[in-house]
């Protein structure tokens, strides 16, 4: 007990002089304070000055064509700081897609800032001619003298209703989610309104305005989506917004679950609070909600710190699920994920080289992986597998205090080059055993803008789909490459796909790395704000074309008016799935497919382990479907071999585990026989 006693002692005071080091020396960027701005400004600009595509451009090959869609009176109804919406939807059955934004001067038909307006299209949105834009759903009509509308809509988010079995559009709905003040005096955020509108019957739409009288508080959602059961998902949390110095919150997110009333074409939403404490002071986290192929298995994924993991230092953000394995009725209790540390991701500990940490602890040596901290971005982005397992996409860095961000931009170049990377979080075993791939390393962090004349930001944004079946993953974010940027003020789209059953990422031109999407179109270095619908298409012939809209800032200035544009002809082939999904840089800690996690067949083959728990002796039972060679191997956290046994097997044979000489904490077994594999945890105590 005392040698324990003084290691602990060890450690603490290792990672006391660590965290001294992170806070002293390095220059960070605070997560935004949510939802500045209330009333917005309504720019007397009629149209955004961002360059036009024009339709007989000729592009350079591989070069995606952009296509101008809908517009908006300012930049702010995507959000801005932080605030990543879903405003992207595919339906992979219609062939169909739609962009969900505000509208305003400019518009057809005229409108003002507070309108909602649902871009959409057929034919994979292909062509200028499959596209209607600026087709409005919601119309701003209460108001109280002046400029100000009660029913007013902002950062709105989107989704399209379709039928179950349905392919025909004219039986689709339009949906949308978005915020408004709680009352007419505009004093508070806490408003919502909703509705739907029907696709090519503009009369057939809805809509509704919730004012109420708190408690519990409500705040501006973060995530929408509709799951194949119909069921409609907003998820915010119970948070007071007064000012830029007056927010509170309250330790609850805010579910709002809408059932379809198939006679009225509407949502009806009911509200709930999920416990969800915080460490976070008055700050409060992002929250995301997506489903699996079936809308059975839904996870609420957040960004926050609720004491839950067990970082190097307190100051850090992880992911925290939630999940429901009934559609969404019920929910259990969050899960944290430990990012850092003893017990954190490999994939995470390790995507940094030892050069990089060498220079940047400078002219102190690097302390070992272990004991160095890392921390989630300020946005994120959530989708589930077809075997109902979460995927998180956000960006990890260092941290520095109060939970920031340092970034590998700005005045912080070049010593923290290549320290920030994109990675996908999740889990193989419904949120038992976390895993990370690391998906990309941008460059730029956060963009500088101004709104109302004064300074603002836009973040760095990851978003992660999957196609229909669930065993394909994609992310997308924005970053900056022009080597004369210091910040991300001149943004391309850049995206990858993992094949979860292949284990294999794509490749760029061969490269072991994320492909930029916009380069030399349209929209090069002006690709903001970028949404990838939360479902990609697939297409007939087996290719992945994920649907990408961006948004036009002009002038790095919120407050013009903007276009919306849409990337119709990115996809990936099968085959470039190339890149094995292996290695520490790519997260060693999985060293098995993902989609090997099928039901067990009784043919298949199959392992026990007993006690499990297990301190001294433990039993691995293994049955095979026909006799052969079959062989053990037990890794530990970092990947390392510590057993690896072959030995025939007739039809079911026990292997004996000698626990005595390992470390206490958790082992994965992987018992493989051809190409078949099974693999679980075990924790020696």
């Amino acid at each position: 007990m005392k040698k324990v006693l003084l290691l602990c002692a060890v450690l603490i005071l290792g990672l006391a002089v660590v965290t001294q080091a992170q806070f002293r020396k390095y220059p960070s960027n605070k997560a935004p304070v949510k939802n500045m701005t209330a009333i917005d400004p309504v720019s007397a600009t009629q149209e955004s000055t961002v360059i036009k595509p024009l339709p007989s451009a000729t592009k350079s090959a591989g070069t995606v064509s952009v296509i101008t869609i809908g517009t908006s009176a300012n930049a702010l109804g995507w959000g801005y700081g932080s605030g990543s919406y879903d405003h992207i939807w595919a339906d992979n059955d219609l062939k169909a897609v739609g962009v969900m934004h505000r509208m305003g001067p400019g518009s057809a038909p005229p409108s003002f800032s507070g309108y909602l307006a649902f871009d959409h299209a057929v034919n994979y949105g292909a062509t200028a001619a499959d596209w209607k834009i600026n087709y409005q759903v919601h119309a701003a009509v209460l108001n109280t003298g002046g400029t100000y509308y009660a029913d007013a809509a902002r950062y709105p988010q989107g989704a399209i209703y379709n039928p179950a079995g349905n392919t025909d559009t004219s039986n689709a709905y339009f949906c949308y989610y978005a915020p408004a003040f709680c009352n007419t005096t505009a004093a508070s955020w806490g408003g919502y309104t909703w509705g739907t509108g029907k696709w090519g019957a503009q009369a057939d739409s809805t809509k509704h305005l919730d004012w109420y009288t708190p408690p519990p508080y409500r705040d501006i959602q973060d995530g929408f989506t509709i799951t194949a059961l119909g069921t409609a998902f907003g998820i915010g949390n119970e948070y007071q917004y007064i000012s830029t110095t007056d927010y509170t919150y309250y330790d609850n997110l805010y579910l709002s679950t809408g059932l379809w009333d198939n006679t009225a074409h509407k949502y009806d939403y009911t509200a709930s609070l999920i416990p969800l404490p915080q460490n976070l002071g008055q700050w409060n986290s992002i929250e995301k909600i997506a489903a699996d192929p079936t809308g059975n298995d839904v996870w609420i994924g957040c960004i926050t710190n609720n004491g839950g993991a067990t970082p190097v230092f307190d100051s850090t953000l992880y992911p925290v699920f939630i999940h429901s394995s009934d559609g969404g009725q019920t929910w259990g209790a969050p899960i944290a994920v430990t990012l850092d540390g003893p017990t954190g991701i490999p994939a995470i500990l390790n995507y940094v080289s030892d050069a990089k940490l060498a220079e940047v602890y400078s002219p102190d040596p690097a302390p070992s992986r272990d004991q160095i901290a890392y921390t989630c971005a300020f946005d994120g982005s959530l989708t589930v597998d077809k075997w109902g397992n979460p995927h998180f996409a956000v960006a990890i860095a260092f941290p520095g205090g109060g939970f920031s961000v340092v970034s590998p931009d700005g005045a912080n170049s070049p010593k923290f080059d290549s320290t920030m990377a994109i990675f996908d979080i999740f889990t193989t075993d419904k949120g038992a055993t976390w895993c990370g791939r690391m998906m990309g390393v941008p460059k730029r962090f956060r963009c500088n803008v101004t709104s109302s004349g004064a300074a603002s930001s836009i973040d760095l944004r990851t978003r992660i789909s999957r196609n229909a079946a669930g065993d394909k993953i994609f992310v997308s974010y924005q970053d900056t490459w022009l080597g004369t940027a210091t910040d991300n003020t001149a943004p391309d789209v850049f995206a990858r796909g993992w094949d979860l059953v292949t284990d294999k990422l794509t490749n760029n031109n061969g490269q072991d790395a994320a492909t930029n999407v916009t380069y030399l179109s349209n929209v090069t270095q002006a690709a903001f704000c970028p949404d990838m619908a939360p479902v990609v298409f697939t297409k007939p012939n087996g290719s992945s074309l994920l649907p990408i809209a961006v948004e036009g800032i002009v002038s790095l200035t919120l407050d013009n008016a903007v276009s919306f544009y849409y990337i119709p002809d990115f996809s990936y082939a099968q085959t470039a799935f190339t890149i094995a999904a292996q290695g520490p840089v790519w997260g060693s800690d999985c060293s098995f497919p993902v989609g090997i996690i099928e039901p067990i067949a009784a043919s298949s083959l199959s392992a026990e382990v007993y006690p499990n728990p297990v301190k001294t002796l433990a039993t691995v039972k293994v049955t095979v479907p026909q006799k052969g060679a079959v062989t053990i191997k037990l890794t530990n956290l970092v990947g390392q071999t510590v057993m690896n046994v072959t030995r025939n097997v007739e039809s079911t044979d026990t292997f004996t585990l000698d626990a005595s000489q390992l470390t206490s904490g958790v082992y994965f077994y992987t018992v493989t026989q051809g190409s078949q594999k099974v693999t679980g945890k075990i924790v020696v105590e």
